[in-house]
């Protein structure tokens, strides 16, 4: 009878580990790190001082490589909250030379659990959805990633999974999320673009326009995103582990009554360098191991070791009660 209950209780506790008990014990690492590289370019339609618009095919493009490090800061986690410094270094690819601006550093406070970003902590930071990674455990869904110069969240699309090799670990399956090129109006300019215009640097931006608003008038000017993006995720970590493209363009609405309705004043495109994703991959498969332990071989150790406690049970339950029937009268001769 003690095995019987020991068994059931074990049966019982191995789906309770796998959906309750064992994704408590599962956090963001309290250290984690993540340095990313990338190649790519800028290109800028129109120049910044004097406003006005290169013509076509004299755009100027500028090869960028990139330089992300984002870091935990422990003097300020909790049992509960990561809280992450993204430090960015944006280069001219061809002269070594700094391009400030071009991505500002940010801090990012997350749950240690979801993984979401945690709003309201420090004053300023407010993002929700997620931002850095993604859920420990990604399922093949959509997620609400965000993003800082549209002041809100995006959806992120599950597309399908495939396989990635890193430089020890081959043929990790990954899954493939991307959001889909639309334009959404900015809540602020983009780095280094003004807020307003006056009415003679708008005219300078369209030239031949008839605009009717005096050169001093101050026009406040509404900017536009366009994000096209593909991020590979390994997803018992959650960890972005390859972009294959980042892709986003800054617009500015044009006057009442002009052509083209936007116009588009610079564009980004980037991807993360392979080796550095391979890397990526490798660190990412270090915790593999305690988090399977965790989340899948503990809840079936539980039900396996309750299945044969139980069978056992039964087994001497019904060999006991044979035993003790008695055997019968013996027919007389």
């Amino acid at each position: 009878m003690v095995l019987i209950v020991i068994g059931v209780l074990l049966v019982a506790l191995a789906p309770a580990w796998l959906w309750g008990i064992g994704p408590l014990f599962v956090k963001m690492p309290a250290d984690l790190k993540i340095d990313s590289t990338y190649r790519g370019t800028l290109t800028v339609y129109a120049d910044r001082v004097t406003t006005r618009f290169y013509p076509a095919g004299e755009e100027v493009v500028t090869p960028l490589t990139i330089q992300a490090r984002d870091h935990s800061v422990a003097s300020k986690n909790t049992s509960s909250l990561l809280v992450m410094d993204e430090r960015v270094d944006v280069r001219d690819a061809s002269t070594g030379q700094a391009l400030p601006g071009v991505r500002p550093n940010a801090t990012y406070v997350l749950d240690r659990r979801t993984c979401q970003n945690v709003p309201g902590i420090i004053e300023g930071v407010d993002r929700t959805g997620y931002s850095l990674t993604f859920p420990i455990g990604a399922a093949k869904k959509d997620y609400p990633m965000w993003d800082d110069e549209l002041g809100h969240s995006t959806s992120c699309k599950y597309e399908r999974s495939t396989r990635m090799d890193g430089d020890k670990y081959k043929g990790v399956t990954v899954y493939v999320y991307s959001i889909p090129p639309e334009m959404e109006k900015m809540v602020k300019p983009p780095p280094g673009l003004p807020e307003t215009l006056s009415g003679a640097q708008l005219k300078q931006m369209s030239p031949g326009s008839s605009l009717p608003v005096p050169d001093t008038f101050q026009i406040k000017l509404e900017y536009y995103k366009k994000i096209e993006l593909t991020q590979y995720v390994e997803p018992r970590t959650g960890v972005v582990v390859y972009v294959p493209k980042n892709h986003y363009e800054y617009y500015v609405k044009n006057a009442p009554g002009q052509s083209p309705a936007y116009l588009k004043l610079a564009s980004v495109e980037y991807r993360r360098v392979l080796d550095n994703a391979r890397g990526e991959i490798d660190a990412s498969a270090k915790y593999f191991w305690p988090l399977d332990l965790d989340l899948k071989w503990t809840p079936l150790s539980y039900l396996i070791t309750g299945l044969i406690l139980l069978a056992c049970g039964v087994f001497l339950m019904v060999r006991s009660s044979r035993k003790a029937k008695p055997e019968g009268e013996r027919p007389a001769e």
